[in-house]
Protein backbone atom coordinates (compact mmCIF):
# COMPACT_ATOMS: atom_id res chain seq x y z
CA UNK A 1 0.00 0.00 0.00
CA UNK A 2 0.79 3.65 -0.47
CA UNK A 3 -0.41 6.42 1.47
CA UNK A 4 -2.16 9.43 -0.44
CA UNK A 5 -2.77 11.57 2.70
CA UNK A 6 -2.86 11.86 6.25
CA UNK A 7 -4.86 14.25 8.73
CA UNK A 8 -3.39 15.25 11.81
CA UNK A 9 -5.77 16.65 15.08
CA UNK A 10 -4.06 17.56 18.19
CA UNK A 11 -0.99 15.44 16.68
CA UNK A 12 2.53 16.37 18.88
CA UNK A 13 3.09 20.40 17.05
CA UNK A 14 0.09 19.70 14.61
CA UNK A 15 -2.99 21.08 15.90
CA UNK A 16 -4.89 20.80 12.47
CA UNK A 17 -2.57 19.51 9.66
CA UNK A 18 -3.54 17.83 6.08
CA UNK A 19 -0.59 16.32 3.23
CA UNK A 20 -0.61 14.90 0.40
CA UNK A 21 2.45 12.77 -0.86
CA UNK A 22 3.47 11.44 -4.25
CA UNK A 23 3.67 7.89 -5.30
CA UNK A 24 7.31 7.94 -5.31
CA UNK A 25 9.22 10.61 -3.09
CA UNK A 26 7.98 13.33 -1.01
CA UNK A 27 10.24 15.71 0.92
CA UNK A 28 8.85 17.80 3.65
CA UNK A 29 11.27 20.47 4.16
CA UNK A 30 11.54 22.52 7.04
CA UNK A 31 13.62 24.05 10.21
CA UNK A 32 14.27 22.26 13.35
CA UNK A 33 11.04 22.16 15.57
CA UNK A 34 8.66 22.43 12.06
CA UNK A 35 6.62 19.22 13.11
CA UNK A 36 8.88 17.31 9.81
CA UNK A 37 9.58 14.03 12.52
CA UNK A 38 5.82 14.40 14.35
CA UNK A 39 4.45 13.96 10.56
CA UNK A 40 6.71 11.02 10.20
CA UNK A 41 5.58 9.58 13.74
CA UNK A 42 2.00 9.94 13.18
CA UNK A 43 2.79 7.59 9.41
CA UNK A 44 4.34 5.04 11.40
CA UNK A 45 1.64 5.46 14.76
CA UNK A 46 -0.76 4.27 11.51
CA UNK A 47 1.45 0.97 10.77
CA UNK A 48 2.80 -0.02 14.15
CA UNK A 49 0.17 1.48 17.06
CA UNK A 50 2.26 2.39 18.89
CA UNK A 51 5.53 5.46 19.23
CA UNK A 52 8.11 4.79 16.67
CA UNK A 53 10.48 6.51 18.95
CA UNK A 54 10.88 6.00 22.96
CA UNK A 55 8.88 8.13 25.20
CA UNK A 56 5.15 7.59 26.43
CA UNK A 57 2.51 7.66 24.43
CA UNK A 58 0.62 10.66 25.96
CA UNK A 59 3.70 12.74 24.43
CA UNK A 60 2.04 11.81 20.76
CA UNK A 61 -1.09 14.46 22.10
CA UNK A 62 -0.58 17.86 21.56
CA UNK A 63 0.22 19.50 25.37
CA UNK A 64 -3.00 21.37 25.03
CA UNK A 65 -5.34 18.99 24.09
CA UNK A 66 -6.73 15.47 25.57
CA UNK A 67 -7.29 13.66 22.83
CA UNK A 68 -5.25 12.75 19.31
CA UNK A 69 -6.18 11.68 15.60
CA UNK A 70 -4.60 10.04 12.94
CA UNK A 71 -6.38 9.67 9.62
CA UNK A 72 -4.40 7.98 6.91
CA UNK A 73 -6.21 7.85 3.08
CA UNK A 74 -3.82 4.67 1.54
CA UNK A 75 -4.22 2.88 -1.86
CA UNK A 76 -3.95 -1.03 -1.53
CA UNK A 77 -2.33 -3.27 -4.55
CA UNK A 78 -5.81 -3.35 -6.20
CA UNK A 79 -6.16 0.62 -6.56
CA UNK A 80 -8.93 0.63 -3.45
CA UNK A 81 -8.65 3.10 -1.35
CA UNK A 82 -8.08 1.99 2.24
CA UNK A 83 -8.76 4.88 5.60
CA UNK A 84 -6.93 3.98 8.64
CA UNK A 85 -7.38 5.67 11.86
CA UNK A 86 -5.97 6.15 15.50
CA UNK A 87 -7.50 8.40 18.26
CA UNK A 88 -5.69 8.33 21.25
CA UNK A 89 -7.41 10.10 24.64
CA UNK A 90 -5.58 10.85 27.73
CA UNK A 91 -7.03 10.27 31.33
CA UNK A 92 -5.60 13.17 33.09
CA UNK A 93 -5.33 11.51 36.61
CA UNK A 94 -3.19 8.72 35.20
CA UNK A 95 -1.80 9.98 32.14
CA UNK A 96 -2.68 6.74 30.57
CA UNK A 97 -3.51 7.14 26.87
CA UNK A 98 -6.46 4.68 25.64
CA UNK A 99 -6.47 4.23 21.97
CA UNK A 100 -9.00 3.39 19.29
CA UNK A 101 -7.91 2.09 15.81
CA UNK A 102 -10.44 1.75 12.71
CA UNK A 103 -9.69 0.61 9.01
CA UNK A 104 -12.20 1.79 7.10
CA UNK A 105 -14.64 2.95 9.38
CA UNK A 106 -14.47 -0.19 11.65
CA UNK A 107 -13.27 -0.82 14.89
CA UNK A 108 -10.44 -2.82 14.93
CA UNK A 109 -7.97 -4.36 17.47
CA UNK A 110 -4.09 -3.37 17.82
CA UNK A 111 -3.29 -6.96 16.40
CA UNK A 112 -5.77 -6.63 13.56
CA UNK A 113 -4.45 -2.90 12.85
CA UNK A 114 -0.54 -3.74 13.29
CA UNK A 115 1.03 -4.03 9.70
CA UNK A 116 -1.80 -2.90 7.60
CA UNK A 117 0.75 -1.17 5.64
CA UNK A 118 4.50 -0.91 6.23
CA UNK A 119 6.93 1.26 7.14
CA UNK A 120 10.57 1.34 7.97
CA UNK A 121 11.63 4.67 9.98
CA UNK A 122 15.30 5.42 9.65
CA UNK A 123 16.37 8.58 11.62
CA UNK A 124 20.19 9.32 12.81
CA UNK A 125 19.39 8.54 16.70
CA UNK A 126 19.16 4.91 14.85
CA UNK A 127 23.04 4.91 15.54
CA UNK A 128 22.39 3.50 18.92
CA UNK A 129 20.51 0.85 17.83
CA UNK A 130 24.49 -0.61 17.63
CA UNK A 131 25.54 0.98 21.29
CA UNK A 132 22.40 1.11 22.61
CA UNK A 133 20.74 -1.29 25.56
CA UNK A 134 19.22 -4.60 24.74
CA UNK A 135 15.64 -3.03 25.07
CA UNK A 136 16.27 -0.91 22.09
CA UNK A 137 17.60 -4.05 19.69
CA UNK A 138 14.66 -6.08 20.83
CA UNK A 139 12.47 -3.15 20.38
CA UNK A 140 13.68 -2.85 16.65
CA UNK A 141 13.48 -6.56 15.48
CA UNK A 142 10.05 -6.63 17.33
CA UNK A 143 9.08 -3.79 15.07
CA UNK A 144 10.33 -5.28 12.16
CA UNK A 145 8.41 -8.82 12.50
CA UNK A 146 4.62 -7.94 14.27
CA UNK A 147 4.13 -5.37 10.76
CA UNK A 148 4.81 -9.38 8.99
CA UNK A 149 3.51 -11.74 11.24
CA UNK A 150 0.31 -11.22 13.07
CA UNK A 151 1.19 -14.63 15.08
CA UNK A 152 4.23 -13.24 16.40
CA UNK A 153 2.47 -10.07 17.66
CA UNK A 154 -0.02 -11.60 19.28
CA UNK A 155 2.55 -14.18 21.16
CA UNK A 156 4.92 -11.35 21.82
CA UNK A 157 1.82 -9.60 23.46
CA UNK A 158 0.44 -12.10 25.62
CA UNK A 159 3.96 -13.04 26.44
CA UNK A 160 4.57 -9.78 27.88
CA UNK A 161 1.08 -10.41 29.89
CA UNK A 162 2.20 -13.67 31.43
CA UNK A 163 5.32 -13.02 32.25
CA UNK A 164 3.88 -9.46 34.11
CA UNK A 165 1.61 -12.00 36.37
CA UNK A 166 4.16 -14.33 36.53
CA UNK A 167 6.45 -11.42 38.20
CA UNK A 168 3.61 -10.87 40.77
CA UNK A 169 3.66 -14.54 41.66
CA UNK A 170 7.07 -14.71 42.52
CA UNK A 171 7.12 -11.01 43.86
CA UNK A 172 4.76 -12.87 46.90
CA UNK A 173 6.58 -15.85 46.79
CA UNK A 174 3.51 -18.11 45.82
CA UNK A 175 5.72 -20.89 43.76
CA UNK A 176 2.75 -23.34 43.83
CA UNK A 177 1.22 -21.49 41.29
CA UNK A 178 4.31 -21.00 38.67
CA UNK A 179 2.97 -24.23 37.29
CA UNK A 180 0.23 -22.55 35.19
CA UNK A 181 1.87 -19.49 34.12
CA UNK A 182 5.26 -21.25 33.06
CA UNK A 183 3.30 -23.52 30.48
CA UNK A 184 1.64 -20.26 28.80
CA UNK A 185 5.17 -18.06 29.12
CA UNK A 186 6.72 -20.87 27.43
CA UNK A 187 4.12 -21.62 24.61
CA UNK A 188 4.63 -17.56 23.66
CA UNK A 189 8.17 -17.83 24.50
CA UNK A 190 9.01 -20.41 21.63
CA UNK A 191 6.86 -19.14 18.97
CA UNK A 192 8.56 -15.94 19.44
CA UNK A 193 12.29 -16.76 19.74
CA UNK A 194 11.28 -18.86 16.22
CA UNK A 195 10.42 -16.51 14.55
CA UNK A 196 13.47 -14.08 15.74
CA UNK A 197 15.69 -16.72 14.82
CA UNK A 198 14.74 -17.32 11.65
CA UNK A 199 14.94 -13.38 11.22
CA UNK A 200 18.93 -14.00 11.95
CA UNK A 201 19.15 -16.82 10.07
CA UNK A 202 18.03 -14.24 6.86
CA UNK A 203 19.81 -11.80 8.14
CA UNK A 204 23.02 -13.55 7.83
CA UNK A 205 22.00 -14.87 4.50
CA UNK A 206 21.92 -11.56 3.20
CA UNK A 207 23.68 -8.59 5.32
CA UNK A 208 27.42 -9.85 3.77
CA UNK A 209 26.01 -9.11 0.28
CA UNK A 210 24.48 -5.60 1.54
CA UNK A 211 27.48 -4.58 3.76
CA UNK A 212 30.52 -5.51 1.29
CA UNK A 213 30.20 -2.10 -0.73
CA UNK A 214 29.58 -0.16 2.11
CA UNK A 215 32.32 -1.04 4.56
CA UNK A 216 35.90 -0.37 3.59
CA UNK A 217 39.07 -2.32 3.70
CA UNK A 218 36.92 -5.27 2.69
CA UNK A 219 34.88 -5.67 6.00
CA UNK A 220 31.50 -7.13 6.09
CA UNK A 221 28.58 -7.16 8.94
CA UNK A 222 26.64 -10.21 10.14
CA UNK A 223 24.54 -10.36 13.15
CA UNK A 224 25.48 -13.05 16.68
CA UNK A 225 21.61 -13.53 18.60
CA UNK A 226 22.10 -14.38 21.39
CA UNK A 227 18.65 -15.82 22.53
CA UNK A 228 18.07 -16.45 26.58
CA UNK A 229 16.45 -19.75 25.36
CA UNK A 230 12.94 -20.98 27.63
CA UNK A 231 12.51 -24.39 28.28
CA UNK A 232 10.67 -26.43 31.07
CA UNK A 233 14.04 -27.59 32.31
CA UNK A 234 15.59 -24.20 32.45
CA UNK A 235 12.85 -22.45 34.14
CA UNK A 236 13.10 -25.07 36.61
CA UNK A 237 16.28 -24.78 37.05
CA UNK A 238 16.21 -20.73 37.59
CA UNK A 239 12.58 -21.25 39.93
CA UNK A 240 14.39 -20.21 43.04
CA UNK A 241 16.96 -17.69 41.94
CA UNK A 242 13.36 -16.20 40.52
CA UNK A 243 11.84 -16.33 43.69
CA UNK A 244 15.16 -14.62 45.12
CA UNK A 245 14.78 -12.01 43.27
CA UNK A 246 10.92 -11.67 42.34
CA UNK A 247 11.39 -11.30 38.33
CA UNK A 248 11.59 -14.08 35.45
CA UNK A 249 15.27 -14.42 35.29
CA UNK A 250 15.40 -16.09 31.21
CA UNK A 251 12.88 -15.65 28.20
CA UNK A 252 12.66 -13.33 25.63
CA UNK A 253 12.79 -10.47 27.10
CA UNK A 254 16.48 -10.92 27.87
CA UNK A 255 17.90 -12.03 24.26
CA UNK A 256 20.11 -9.81 22.60
CA UNK A 257 21.90 -9.54 19.32
CA UNK A 258 25.38 -7.98 18.39
CA UNK A 259 26.88 -6.73 15.02
CA UNK A 260 29.98 -8.71 13.76
CA UNK A 261 32.24 -6.77 11.52
CA UNK A 262 34.65 -8.78 9.57
CA UNK A 263 37.60 -9.43 7.45
CA UNK A 264 40.84 -10.60 8.66
CA UNK A 265 39.59 -9.88 12.30
CA UNK A 266 36.28 -10.62 13.87
CA UNK A 267 35.05 -7.52 16.00
CA UNK A 268 31.74 -6.94 18.02
CA UNK A 269 30.92 -3.62 16.49
CA UNK A 270 29.52 -2.14 20.03
CA UNK A 271 32.62 -2.67 21.23
CA UNK A 272 35.29 -1.98 18.56
CA UNK A 273 33.85 -0.12 16.11
CA UNK A 274 34.32 3.54 14.67
CA UNK A 275 31.26 5.76 14.74
CA UNK A 276 31.35 6.08 11.26
CA UNK A 277 31.37 1.97 11.50
CA UNK A 278 28.39 1.92 13.70
CA UNK A 279 26.11 3.88 11.41
CA UNK A 280 27.32 1.84 8.32
CA UNK A 281 26.10 -1.40 10.32
CA UNK A 282 23.22 0.73 11.12
CA UNK A 283 22.63 1.47 7.10
CA UNK A 284 23.01 -2.23 6.18
CA UNK A 285 20.17 -3.12 8.68
CA UNK A 286 18.00 -0.62 7.13
CA UNK A 287 18.22 -1.87 3.57
CA UNK A 288 17.95 -5.23 5.00
CA UNK A 289 14.70 -4.40 6.87
CA UNK A 290 13.58 -3.57 3.33
CA UNK A 291 14.38 -6.34 1.65
CA UNK A 292 12.89 -8.76 4.72
CA UNK A 293 9.83 -6.87 4.90
CA UNK A 294 9.49 -7.02 1.19
CA UNK A 295 10.17 -10.99 0.89
CA UNK A 296 8.19 -11.59 4.04
CA UNK A 297 4.94 -9.95 3.21
CA UNK A 298 5.43 -9.30 -0.60
CA UNK A 299 4.05 -6.13 -0.09
CA UNK A 300 6.70 -2.91 -0.45
CA UNK A 301 7.09 -0.94 2.86
CA UNK A 302 6.58 2.95 2.76
CA UNK A 303 10.80 4.16 3.77
CA UNK A 304 10.26 7.07 6.38
CA UNK A 305 13.94 8.82 6.55
CA UNK A 306 14.09 11.41 8.56
CA UNK A 307 16.67 13.73 7.85
CA UNK A 308 19.60 10.95 7.60
CA UNK A 309 21.16 12.51 3.93
CA UNK A 310 23.17 15.08 6.29
CA UNK A 311 25.28 12.31 7.80
CA UNK A 312 26.02 10.21 4.71
CA UNK A 313 28.64 10.62 2.49
CA UNK A 314 28.17 9.98 -1.26
CA UNK A 315 28.50 6.14 -1.23
CA UNK A 316 25.84 6.27 1.33
CA UNK A 317 23.28 8.34 -0.41
CA UNK A 318 24.02 5.93 -3.37
CA UNK A 319 23.06 3.23 -1.72
CA UNK A 320 19.97 4.70 -0.23
CA UNK A 321 18.83 5.64 -3.47
CA UNK A 322 18.83 1.84 -4.84
CA UNK A 323 16.48 1.26 -2.24
CA UNK A 324 14.16 4.30 -2.51
CA UNK A 325 13.74 3.35 -6.16
CA UNK A 326 10.92 0.66 -5.80
CA UNK A 327 9.21 2.36 -2.86
CA UNK A 328 7.21 4.93 -1.68
CA UNK A 329 9.51 7.51 0.12
CA UNK A 330 8.51 10.18 2.37
CA UNK A 331 11.90 12.21 3.48
CA UNK A 332 12.69 15.29 5.82
CA UNK A 333 15.27 17.75 5.54
CA UNK A 334 16.43 21.25 6.83
CA UNK A 335 18.62 21.37 3.58
CA UNK A 336 17.52 20.50 0.85
CA UNK A 337 20.89 20.70 -0.24
CA UNK A 338 21.32 17.53 1.34
CA UNK A 339 19.32 15.78 -1.02
CA UNK A 340 21.08 14.14 -3.87
CA UNK A 341 19.16 15.95 -7.21
CA UNK A 342 18.37 12.39 -8.64
CA UNK A 343 16.24 12.17 -5.95
CA UNK A 344 14.81 15.77 -5.25
CA UNK A 345 14.28 16.64 -9.39
CA UNK A 346 11.47 13.91 -9.26
CA UNK A 347 10.01 14.25 -6.07
CA UNK A 348 6.98 15.74 -4.62
CA UNK A 349 8.20 19.36 -2.31
CA UNK A 350 6.46 20.31 0.79
CA UNK A 351 7.26 23.36 2.84
CA UNK A 352 6.77 23.56 6.75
Amino acid sequence: MFIRSIELENFRSHKKSTFEFSKNVTIIVGLNGSGKTNLLESIALLSLAKPVRSGLEADLINIDSDFARVVGIYEDFDGDEVKLEAVLNKNAESRRVVKTFKINGAQKTGVQFVGRAKVVFFAPEDIRLVAGSPQRRRDYIDRILSQVNVNYHKALLKYGRVLKHRNKVLEHGHEAQLLVWDAQLLECAQIVQTHRRNFFDFSNQNLKAISINLFSDGFSLSTNYSPSFLSRDSLTRTRQRDLVYGTTQIGPHRDDYSFILRNHHVLDLKHYGSRGQQRTGVLCMKILEEKYMFEASNLRPILLLDDIFSELDENYKSAIEKVIGPNQTIITSADINSIPDSIKNNAKIITL
